[in-house]
């Protein structure tokens, strides 16, 4: 089965955002990737209590490294899209295509600096200027929607 798009986790931080983005994913049949190292063991009973029983209808793909991952982009002919606040590029405007890959950094920092800056293609869900960011779990669902409504 081709799949319209997928979602990557940048080193994520917090268990239960995981949980409930794999579940997210299981819901909505996007797979889902996720770069270690992990902040917690996926036996950790909040990543327990997230995910349910979920996991198992989930297609998740665990890379080693981020240079793991780019050498999967690069050998199935992957668009990366980061997901930032760092942007003014609204992803309500953007034209997904089939087979891209949306990546979010982790919880607590995003993504490292020269990750920024070696992707061309950002996008951020605007928001109320007063606020700093959305919780991780509901802006990939956010834009997983935005995506499946697009294509």
């Amino acid at each position: 089965m081709t799949h319209k798009f997928a979602i990557c986790l940048y080193m994520p931080d917090m268990p239960q955002n995981v949980g409930v983005i794999i579940r997210t994913a299981a819901c909505l049949e996007f797979p889902l990737h996720i770069i270690k190292p992990l902040s917690f063991s996926m036996t950790d009973k909040r990543f327990k209590g997230a995910v349910m029983d979920y996991l198992s209808h989930c297609d998740l793909n665990i890379h080693n490294d981020w240079e793991d991952f780019m050498i999967y982009c690069k050998n199935e002919n992957k668009r990366l899209i980061l997901a930032t606040t760092k942007t003014n590029n609204s992803f309500y405007d953007y034209d997904f295509k089939y087979g891209d890959v949306v990546l979010f950094g982790k919880e607590t920092s995003g993504v490292p600096e020269n990750i920024h800056k070696t992707l061309k293609e950002k996008i951020t869900i605007p928001m109320n200027t007063k606020t700093r960011s959305l919780n991780l779990a509901t802006s990939v669902a956010i834009v997983a929607s935005k995506i499946i409504s697009q294509l």
